[in-house]
């Protein structure tokens, strides 16, 4: 479900449909291409016992899959709108130019999960244009979930062809959360240990699920009360935050003063637990 806020008549109609209209093409089409790499995805973990994994570090893992997903999202927004850059998690280090406007992508977020035979993982696209994510998807292949915003129009959730709004949980009280903290494996980090000791503190009920994008779109479904990493990337972030924002959710400040190559800490949650919650990730 596409909406485009035009006037009734006149100049400002022709105006805003001169503006709206190229970023209701780019929504249509991220909803489209998110679906495509989200089947091609599910094919891959339908055979993943046959797949080549590579490692990029302790606990860091890439396959064909995700490469290939990656591949195909990157072709197919291309060949649409050419004059965007691409900004996508395996083929990062190669991007040198400049991100705006740019598509942000992760092809298989949760791939550790995904590696395993876990159901939870998700193909992540964001577009940004003047350093602001403007559009949001997050597609969930295994439950045939597509989360998708655009920024001023809501953000909703289509499953069996049908859209339904997503809204951010009314939760007011830490002692009544129930809040995702992600976090990666690959080194020691005392500092989630202290966010964790301080979220126990505060009656928190705490879950990471290995998927920070589809943790957030949870969040902004109401399904989790908040997600909270330290550090995380953009193409794992942007698509989320979106969804949560518009789903009348809190976002703290993302990405960070570094820029879109540099991770950074990532809130989103209820906006009535966003300012308690604010002050304990501050303080780690």
């Amino acid at each position: 479900m596409v909406y485009c806020r035009l006037a009734a008549t006149g100049t400002q109609q022709t105006n805003l449909r001169r503006t709206r209209v190229p970023l209701t093409a780019r929504y249509i089409a991220a909803q489209e291409f998110a679906r495509l790499a989200g089947e091609r995805a599910r094919d891959f973990f339908a055979q993943r016992d046959a797949l080549d994994i590579e490692h990029k570090g302790a606990q860091n893992f890439v396959s064909h899959a995700d490469r290939a997903v990656e591949a195909l999202i990157a072709t197919k927004l291309a060949a649409a709108f050419p004059a965007d850059a691409f900004y996508g998690e395996e083929s990062s280090a190669n991007m040198t130019g400049t991100l705006d406007p740019v598509w942000v992508v992760d092809p298989i977020d949760g791939t550790h999960n995904f590696l395993r035979g876990v159901r939870y993982y998700c193909v992540s696209i964001a577009y940004v244009e003047n350093g602001r994510p403007q559009i949001g998807v997050v597609y969930d292949p295994e439950s045939d979930e597509l989360f998708h915003a655009s920024r001023g129009d809501g953000a909703w959730c289509q499953r069996a062809g049908n859209d339904t709004p997503l809204r951010a949980s009314s939760c007011s009280a830490l002692s009544d959360a129930f809040v995702c903290v992600g976090h990666h494996d690959r080194s020691p980090e005392p500092r989630y240990l202290a966010l964790r000791h301080a979220l126990m503190d505060a009656g928190v009920a705490t879950r990471n699920m290995g998927a920070g994008a589809l943790q957030l779109a949870h969040v902004a479904a109401g399904r989790f009360d908040g997600f909270i990493e330290l550090s995380l990337n953009s193409w794992d972030a942007l698509a989320g935050l979106l969804l949560v924002e518009e789903a009348g959710g809190y976002i703290a400040p993302f990405p960070g003063p570094q820029g879109l190559r540099v991770p950074a800490p990532v809130l989103g949650c209820a906006k009535r637990i966003g300012e308690p919650l604010m002050k304990l990730v501050g303080a780690w």
